[in-house]
């Protein structure tokens, strides 16, 4: 299995676990180490950090287009492509844009143009407009939160897009939430907190999931209080015991030119079980009997 790996600055742990789990990563394997971003700086400094601890190739996903004008973010990527020698990916999302779609279209020809030659920009792309927009101008899409069935519908659009507007098609990369712990319901209750403010929140992840099919496990949590199916967690993140995780990732990431597993503590500042994810995923191991 070829596979990215992503730690998220909010997990609570320290800036030696981080660098830690990074090298780690780049000894079992994993081909880059993506991390989130806010509207600020911090995570092109971060992805700066990771390679000089590791050498890997780093990337962002994503950057909030609505936090601040492409320049800004222009300027910060230009310094991690020369600092990491050209082994830099961005990815832009729309954040809190009104109009996503077509604001994304416009904000992503200014971006391109301000970015130095070469330097990959990929689009975070959910719903089938934005997906048209990341096959017709993107280098790649980056989707979040997708069952195998939801890869292969984007793939679709991104292809058909990219086909009518004469380019060749876009990378296809994903965030994979995963969670391991020697008591699988810590592990279930580690994604299921981690997918709550996407699944049950008012933006577009809503419809997104709704899409996917799983409108009556979202009313039937909110109405009861109740925790989420089990069946319904492992559709769109891996989850489990130490040996039981791995082939839920392989299987999610079926259809993706790169799956990013993204690393979920059970507790605040935990990097054991952050260890234990990077262990549990390594490219190198096999599910094979």
């Amino acid at each position: 299995m070829r596979a990215a790996f992503s730690i998220d600055p909010d997990q609570g742990l320290t800036e030696r676990d981080e660098l830690d789990l990074v090298r780690l990563g780049a000894a079992l394997g994993y081909v880059a180490a993506w991390t989130p971003s806010r509207a600020d700086a911090a995570a092109f400094e971060r992805c700066l950090r990771w390679h000089e601890a590791s050498g890997l190739p780093v990337g962002i996903s994503a950057v909030p287009a609505s936090g601040q004008p492409p320049a800004f973010y222009a300027a910060q990527a230009g310094r991690v492509w020369e600092g990491t020698g050209g082994r830099f990916t961005l990815v832009a999302g729309s954040g809190r844009m009104v109009h996503p779609a077509e604001g994304m279209r416009r904000y992503l020809a200014d971006l391109r143009g301000l970015l130095p030659p070469g330097l990959p920009l990929f689009l975070a792309a959910l719903g089938p407009l934005m997906l048209g927009v990341g096959g017709e101008l993107a280098d790649g899409v980056a989707l979040n939160w997708c069952t195998p069935a939801q890869v292969a519908w984007s793939r679709d659009r991104i292809t058909g897009a990219a086909m009518a507007a004469g380019r060749p098609v876009p990378s296809l990369v994903e965030y994979i939430r995963t969670a391991v712990a020697h008591d699988p319901g810590i592990a279930r209750a580690t994604l299921g907190a981690a997918v709550r403010p996407y699944a049950l929140g008012t933006g577009g992840y809503r419809g997104h999931f709704e899409r996917m099919g799983f409108a009556g496990e979202l009313r039937r949590v909110e109405d009861r209080a109740a925790d989420w199916d089990p069946a319904f967690l492992s559709a769109v993140g891996a989850w489990g015991a130490h040996g039981d995780v791995r082939r839920q990732v392989e299987r999610l990431g079926e259809g993706l030119d790169l799956p990013i597993v993204r690393v979920l503590v059970a507790h605040r500042g935990d990097a054991a079980s952050a260890r234990a994810v990077l262990e549990e995923c390594a490219p190198g191991r096999s599910t094979a009997t």
